[in-house]
This record gives C-alpha cells, sequence and structure tokens, in this order.
C-alpha cells in the first residue's frame, strides 16, 4: 500500500477498522499502561523471574531451608535462616546475596547466576522497598545500627570506666521466691556486674555491691550475659523455650537498646558478641551456630557441625576464632568472619558446659560436667592441660585478666585457680550448685551463684565474704514504702531519743549553770580574799611603816626629854662659869655652844613632839585599818572556802550529767543520722521512681513519635504516589492532547491528499478520456489510409505512412491502457486518501474523549492531591511537635542522668 510521505509512521499500521483502532490507541496511552517509570513490584516483575527459577524448590509443599517464594507474604517472612528480603538494601538481603553468588549456597544450585537483567530487577525491587503489587507501598527500611570498631580492643579505653550514668532501678519481675542463677557477667574495664533475673537484668557495682539498674528483658529469661570486650555494650541472649530466642544488646552508660539480632523458635542457650563488635553468634537446641550482623541484625554464616544443644560459645579477644561447644562434648572452632571451620577439639566425654578464652587469645579453657577443665592451644587445637577441677562436674570457667581461672560445679564450691592447674582457693560453698562464676578484675573480686538463686561476693585475696547480690530486686513503689515506713520508726526512735537528750541536756545545763555559778562565787570569793591579803598587806606595810616612824620619833621625844634638863643645866651652869669668867672667849664660846645646843635641842623636841603628835593618830588608824584587814582575810577567806567547797560538790554531779548527757547526744545523734539517711533513702526511692516515670513517658513520648512519623512517612509516600500519578495523568492530557493536534493535522494532511488524488483521479480521467478519443480518430484515419493505399497501388510513401500510422496507434493504444491502468490506480489512491481521511476523522473525536478522560483524570488526582497535602502538612507539623516534646523530656532525662555532662565520656569511648 502507497501513501504520502506525510502520512505519520504510527497511522501506516492502524487498522482499518475504526473502532480497534481506538481501542489499540488507548492501550497505548500513558494512563493505562504500566511504564518503565513506575516501581518494581513483586507481582509483575519479581514474581515471573523467582517462577522461573526458585518455584521448584521453595513453594508451599517444598519448602527447602524452610523458604517459600511463592507469594509475596511467605518471600518476606523468609526461611529457617530469618529474613531473606532486607527493604531498602539489596546488599544486605540474603536472598540477594545468594542469587548473586555472594553467598553460600548459591542460587539457584549448580547452575550460573541469573542473566543481570533479572538480577537488576530483583535489586531494584528491593531497593525500592519490596512492593507487592502495582498499588503496593514501600516496606520500611529495617533501623540499622553501626555498633563496630575498628579493631579488636585489647587496652583500657580512654576515658571514664564503662558504668551506667544513671538507669532506671524498676524490676521488671518480683516474686516471692528467687530462680537458679542463669547468667553473669563482669565489665573488663570497670566494676559494673550483671545479673541475670526472671525477665530482666540487674546491674550492681562490685565494689560496693549497691545495685545500679535494671535493664528489661521481655523476651523472657536471659541465659547468656556478655559484655564487649570495650566493656560499652551489654549482650544479653535467652527467651523462651520452644517459642523464641534472641540477643539483645544495651549502651550500658544510658541502659537504652542498640540492637536485636535472632528470631530463633527456641530460647539462645550460647551467645557471644565479637570483640569489634560487627557480629553475634547464637546457639542453642536446633544443634546450629548463628552469626549475625549487628549492622542490620542479617544472618552472616550457619554452622550445622554439632550433634547436640550448642550450650557455651565465645568469640577470641582478637575476634579472629569463634570456639563453641556442646551437649554432647563436641568443640569446634571457627573463622569468625568466614563461618568455616577452623578445628575441632576432642577430648571431653560430657556436656561442655563453658568456654572461656584467656586475655591474649592464646589459650581456651573449656569445662564439663566430666569433671575436667582443659586448656587448649586454638591455633593448632591441641590440648595443652587438664585436670579435675570438680569430681561432680564443672558448671562455669572464667579466665582473669591475670590469667587465673575461677571455676564453680556441682560440688557446690567456687575455685580459683592459676593457670597450671595449682589450686589458689576455696571459696565457702553454696547449699546447692555453684552454677554461674565471674571475676571482677578491677575489685579483685569472685562473684558466683547456685541453683538456689543465692549469689554471693567474695574478696579474692583473703576468701572474706563481703555480701550478696540479689537478682529479684523489690518494685521501686515497695522500697519506696519499706523506707517511709522504716523512716516513721526510725522517726518515732529518734523522736524519743531526742527528748531523753534534751532532757539530759537540760539537766547537764542546769548542773553546768550551778557550776559556772559556783565557780563564779568561788572567783569572786577568792579575788576578794585576794584583794583583802593585798590590803592587808599593804595595811600592814603601811603600819609597819609608821610604827617605825612612830617608835624613832617616840625614842627621839624620850631622848631628848633625857638630854634636855642635862642640857638646860649644863648651859646654865656654863652661862654662869662665863659670865663668872668675864673676857675668858673660850669659856664664853663653850657656854654659847652649849646654849646653842641647848636651843637647837628644844627646837628639836618641840618638832618632835609635834610631829609624834601627828604620827600617833595615824599610827592608831594605821592599826585600826590593818586589825580590820586581818579580820577581813580571816572573814574572805571563810567565804572562799564555802565557796570551794560548794564547787567542789558540783564537780561529780556536772561529769555524771555530762556523761549523761554525752551518752544521750550520742544516741540521738546515731538515731539522727539514720533519720537522715532514713530520709535519704526515700528521696532515693522517690527519685528513682520520678526518673522511672521520666523514662517511661521519654519512651511514651518516643513511641507517639514513631507513631506520627510513620504516619507522616505514610502520608508523604501517599502524595509522593499521587503525585506520581498525578505527573502521569498530566503527561497522559500532554500526550493526548499532542495526540489530537498530530491526529487534526494528519486530517487536514489526509484532506489534502484526497484532494491531490482527487486532481489526480480528473486528471488521469482526463487523459484516458483524450487518449481514448484519440485512438478511433487514429484507427479511422488508419483505415481511410490504408483504403488509399490499395487504391494508390502500393505507393511507397502511403506504404510508409500507414506502418508509420499503426506504430502511432500501437503506441497509443499501449499509452491508453497505461493511462487506464493509471487511472485505476488514481482511483485507488483516491479511495486509500478517503479511508484514511475517514479514520483520522473518526479518531478525533476518540482524541477528544481522551483528552476528556484525562482533564478528568488529573482533576481527580489534583483533587485528591490537595487533602493529602495537607494531611502531611498536618502531619509534618506533629512530627516538629513530637520531637519537641521528646527533645524536653530528653534534656531533663539527660540532666537527671548527668549533672555534669562534660564529664560523659566521648563517643570514641562508647559502641560506635
Amino acid at each position: 500500500m502507497i501513501l504520502p510521505k506525510s502520512f505519520d509512521s504510527v497511522h501506516q499500521f492502524l487498522p482499518r477498522t475504526p473502532l480497534l483502532a481506538a481501542v489499540l490507541l488507548l492501550a497505548g496511552s500513558p494512563l493505562l499502561v504500566y511504564g518503565d517509570d513506575k516501581p518494581i513490584n513483586y507481582q509483575d516483575h519479581v514474581q515471573p523471574i523467582l517462577r522461573a527459577k526458585c518455584f521448584s524448590c521453595h513453594n508451599t509443599n517444598k519448602k527447602v531451608a524452610g523458604l517459600d517464594l511463592t507469594s509475596y507474604n511467605a518471600a518476606m517472612i523468609g526461611g529457617a535462616s530469618g529474613e531473606v528480603v532486607d527493604p531498602g538494601s539489596p546488599s544486605d538481603s540474603y536472598l540477594y546475596m545468594l542469587i548473586t553468588h555472594d553467598s553460600e549456597p548459591v542460587m539457584p544450585p549448580n547452575s550460573d547466576k541469573m542473566p543481570e537483567n533479572e538480577l537488576a530487577i530483583i535489586s531494584k525491587w528491593i531497593e525500592g522497598g519490596a512492593i507487592e503489587n502495582a498499588g503496593g507501598k514501600p516496606r520500611a527500611m529495617k533501623k540499622k545500627a553501626n555498633l563496630g570498631l575498628t579493631g579488636a580492643p585489647t587496652e583500657r579505653p580512654e576515658g571514664p570506666a564503662p558504668m551506667p550514668l544513671r538507669i532506671s532501678k524498676e524490676a521488671v519481675v518480683h516474686t516471692d521466691q528467687v530462680t537458679a542463677v542463669t547468667a553473669m557477667a563482669t565489665n573488663p574495664w570497670s566494676s559494673l556486674v550483671a545479673v541475670a533475673g526472671q525477665q530482666q537484668i540487674v546491674l550492681y557495682d562490685a565494689a560496693n555491691l549497691e545495685m545500679l539498674g535494671v535493664l528489661p528483658f521481655p523476651e523472657g529469661d536471659p541465659l547468656v550475659l556478655k559484655f564487649s570486650r570495650n566493656g560499652g555494650l551489654l549482650m544479653a541472649a535467652g527467651g523462651r523455650g520452644a517459642s523464641l530466642g534472641k540477643a539483645i544488646v544495651w549502651d550500658i552508660r544510658t541502659g537504652e537498646r542498640v540492637i536485636e539480632v535472632g528470631d530463633e523458635l527456641d530460647a539462645v542457650l550460647a551467645a557471644d558478641i565479637s570483640a569489634d563488635q560487627t557480629m553475634i553468634a547464637l546457639g542453642g537446641s536446633n544443634k546450629l551456630v548463628r552469626i549475625y550482623s549487628t549492622g542490620d541484625g542479617s544472618l552472616l554464616h550457619e554452622m550445622k557441625k554439632h550433634t547436640d544443644w550448642v550450650c557455651s560459645l565465645e568469640f577470641s579477644p582478637d575476634g579472629v576464632l569463634l570456639a563453641t561447644a556442646d551437649r554432647n562434648g563436641g568443640m569446634f572452632t571457627w573463622e569468625s568472619f568466614t563461618g568455616r571451620q577452623y578445628a575441632e577439639l576432642k577430648g571431653h566425654t560430657d556436656f561442655i558446659t563453658d568456654v572461656s578464652w584467656r586475655g591474649d587469645s592464646n589459650l581456651l579453657a573449656s569445662v564439663s560436667l566430666d569433671g575436667s577443665l582443659r586448656l587448649w592451644e586454638p591455633e593448632n587445637g591441641t590440648q595443652v592441660k587438664t585436670w579435675s577441677a570438680d569430681g561432680a562436674g564443672v558448671e562455669s570457667v572464667e579466665f582473669t585478666r591475670d590469667s587465673r581461672l575461677l571455676t564453680g560445679g556441682r560440688s557446690k564450691v567456687t575455685t580459683l585457680w592459676d593457670v597450671n592447674g595449682g589450686k589458689l582457693r576455696d571459696f565457702a560453698a553454696f547449699s546447692d550448685y555453684a552454677l554461674e562464676v565471674t571475676f571482677s578484675d578491677e575489685t579483685n573480686r569472685v562473684i558466683a551463684g547456685d541453683w538456689n538463686g543465692e549469689i554471693r561476693v567474695w574478696n579474692a585475696e583473703d576468701g572474706a565474704q563481703l555480701g550478696q547480690l540479689n537478682q529479684n530486686p523489690a518494685p521501686l513503689q515497695a522500697r519506696l514504702d519499706s523506707a517511709k515506713a522504716e523512716f516513721v520508726q526510725i522517726q518515732q526512735t529518734h523522736q524519743k531519743n531526742a527528748e531523753a537528750a534534751k532532757v539530759a541536756n537540760d539537766a547537764l545545763a542546769a548542773v553546768q549553770k550551778q557550776s559556772t555559778d559556783a565557780a563564779a562565787a568561788l572567783k569572786q570569793t577568792a579575788d576578794a580574799h585576794a584583794e583583802m591579803i593585798k590590803t592587808r598587806d599593804a595595811a600592814k606595810q603601811n603600819l609597819d611603816k609608821l610604827a617605825a616612824e612612830h617608835t624613832t620619833t617616840t625614842q627621839r621625844v624620850a631622848e631628848l626629854k633625857k638630854v634636855m634638863p642635862l642640857l638646860s643645866e649644863s648651859a646654865a651652869k656654863m652661862k654662869q662659869a662665863a659670865e663668872q669668867s668675864v673676857g675668858d672667849e673660850q669659856l664664853a664660846k663653850a657656854a654659847a655652844d652649849v646654849t646653842l645646843q641647848k636651843d637647837t635641842k628644844t627646837n628639836e623636841l618641840a618638832v618632835t613632839e609635834k610631829k609624834l603628835a601627828e604620827v600617833t593618830p595615824v599610827f592608831e588608824k594605821a592599826k585600826q585599818v590593818h586589825a580590820a584587814a586581818e579580820q577581813g582575810v580571816v572573814e574572805t577567806l571563810a567565804k572562799k572556802e564555802v565557796a570551794q567547797k560548794t564547787a567542789d560538790g558540783l564537780v561529780e554531779p556536772l561529769k555524771v550529767a555530762q556523761e549523761t548527757a554525752t551518752a544521750a547526744n550520742a544516741v540521738a545523734n546515731e538515731s539522727n543520722n539514720k533519720l537522715q539517711a532514713s530520709q535519704q533513702l526515700v528521696a532515693k526511692w522517690t527519685g528513682e521512681i520520678d526518673f522511672h516515670q521520666k523514662l517511661v513517658a521519654l519512651k511514651e513520648r518516643k513511641t507517639q513519635k514513631e507513631e506520627v512519623v510513620i504516619t507522616y512517612e505514610d502520608l508523604t509516600g501517599q502524595l509522593q504516589q499521587l503525585e506520581g500519578e498525578l505527573q502521569q495523568a498530566q503527561d497522559g492530557l500532554a500526550a493526548a492532547q499532542n495526540k489530537l493536534k498530530a491526529t487534526n493535522e494528519q486530517v487536514v494532511a489526509n484532506q489534502t491528499a484526497v484532494e491531490q488524488a482527487t486532481a489526480n483521479q480528473q486528471a488521469g480521467e482526463q487523459t484516458v478520456a483524450k487518449a481514448e478519443a484519440t485512438v478511433p480518430q487514429l484507427n479511422e484515419t488508419l483505415q481511410k489510409a490504408e483504403l488509399a493505399l490499395q487504391t494508390s497501388g502500393d505507393d511507397a510513401d502511403l506504404k510508409q505512412a500507414v506502418e508509420q500510422w499503426k506504430q502511432l496507434i500501437a503506441k497509443k493504444t499501449t499509452e491508453l491502457a497505461t493511462h487506464k491502468t493509471n487511472l485505476v490506480n488514481l482511483v485507488a489512491a483516491l479511495e486509500q486518501a478517503k479511508q484514511a481521511l475517514v479514520v483520522s476523522q473518526e479518531l478525533v473525536p476518540v482524541d477528544q474523549q481522551a483528552i476528556v478522560a484525562a482533564e478528568k483524570q488529573v482533576a481527580d488526582k489534583t483533587a485528591a492531591v490537595a487533602p493529602v497535602k495537607e494531611q502531611v502538612v498536618a502531619a509534618k507539623q506533629k512530627v516538629d511537635e513530637a520531637n519537641n516534646l521528646v527533645a524536653a523530656i530528653q534534656q531533663e532525662v539527660d540532666l537527671l542522668r548527668d549533672p555534669n555532662p562534660q564529664t560523659a565520656q566521648s563517643p570514641e569511648a562508647a559502641p560506635q
């Protein structure tokens, strides 16, 4: 079929039936066709690949490795190795690892990898969120944790010792009776001790035996406890028998869960976290050892060598090997990072209960119910030492930091050994089997627990028991109630003691006042007596002075009075003699001298007598003063002696009162200290309850936040899907509009083609008509020419002309046939052009209807987007509000947890 070049290439293959053409055209519209830009889903894209490659082994009736891939739900559940699809992460999806031959067993088995295009489809499906069908939504990606370290820690980490800042002390379960101790562990770089209880792990400080917190384990009972080699993490594993098995990892500083791995069908019996914190190994009753990634919880390796329950395992401190042991005496070492068997360690003849690596990874200890402790050289798997550690069976073993060994067993005794098997010390026997032992290297203390739930702490140096730990702590409210009740009793006792002390102190004060008053009186009388003595002495001194003066004066008066008559008589006689011997100058002078002496002495006597008259009353007064002072001395001495007697009489009562008051005050102070301690205990448990409630509130807020975040993410996903659908609708509308435009252009082109074909047909008809008119005329002319030729007798020129006419007529006849053939073609071309015009004209309303449908779809999608946009905005606001609420409570919790945040450890020392 020949069509004009301008005819659209799409229309070259359109059927002539207009209705079918319209249907096929609509079917090719972006509104209906599932395009390449639409997310790949299980139903339309992945299931066909799996059907061809995997269904024969992984179907409902034949679940190899427990895996059924024939339905979406079954595929997402996974198989015996756990989940096989990790939405959002092909590299972490076990299924993808197997089909790309990046992990073993490769799939499909004994075959090459799937074609790259099929692998790409499965990869895009997982990366896009593992959507179920065309209308499905992406699954949420798993939360991933990065706990890995750059290497195995061999030295003490920098920063503060790994201890809890503050975590909840609320008991998860409290029972009247305790159960056997199932697990214990000590932190390698701090005094932290972890003890397993029912659905909980209780943390203690080995230095003071104080309880530091409780970590809930709602998955069941923790049967294994292990600290990470840097001390920053605590791993617990266990679960519920014949139901569930898991391993949980906490950041011991905050008490927050950082990861959980495993989804076993029975409780985990053995577990450990690798030194670099990238792997967790689990063992249990399924006889399998499984190694999981701490990054995303995916299964890395599965080992099936054991013939009985795997009850003990431990990574080497350098992280290179994993030692595992079972109930049948089987023991192996494995390469940690490949899961390949490294060595089989044969020697035990019974249940191997525990294994422990020495810190340098060059020695491995194992114990068994066969009673032996065996030491192994791991490189060659050879036994280097063995001895009987407990004839009844050994239950637990642990290497200390300095290469000693601690064991406990069915003889109920805990024993400390040197590495050569020399017994260093037995610790006091329990009443039942010693099930678990652990050694606190930071405090040099031995901790062991028995079948009856008793947990003892000993000093390793001298074997003295320092106290006990409790795996079954009381609830906080019970502790607070008990503290309050004790406070009331102590308060009552203290009140009585305080009252007794007051009475004693009042009595002491009274005696002290009497004693003070007596002392004051004694001092006063003593001072008065001393002052009186001073007065007496002064009076005596004055009296003595006056007495001497009085005596001297009296004596002088007496002397003068005795001399004066003689002098007077001598003077008179000398005067008489001089008078009788006139002119005797010597006699006159002697008479004058005697007279002068008489006069002098007379004056002196007068003066002395006057003085004596003055001194005598003063002297008499002095004698009276002295006599009075002497009397005062006697009297003040008597008063002093009375005061002294009074003071001396109060010494013993004061001593008794002091002793009584001291004793009463000591009792009151002791009861006050108890009261203060009781108040602090009440405040402590009140604070712990408040802190726990804050943690509960924080958890609730986080849960609410997660809910609103999920809602926001769901709405965001819906909005993205609706916006994608709107864009598809808009693209469809644009395509429909372009299609109508192209159709209209094609109609115009087809109309032009019809007009051209009509003109061509008309021209062809004219050409045929002209040719048809010319040929008869030529035939008639030829007939006349032939008749003329016959008449002319075969004229040569006429004959030549007749031949030319015949050739011309033959040519024209051929041309006429050609013109008729061309005319038939032109008629057919016109008919085809008309049909093409009809088809294109019929497509116009179809395209118009498609535009109407597309416009409606755009309008519908636009209308659908608007409310979801509003919901997204509202949901985002709720997310912001939830974030603010969480941040506010988190700030309160952080402040309560660590009032000095600058002292907190740097992130490098914490789990990374």
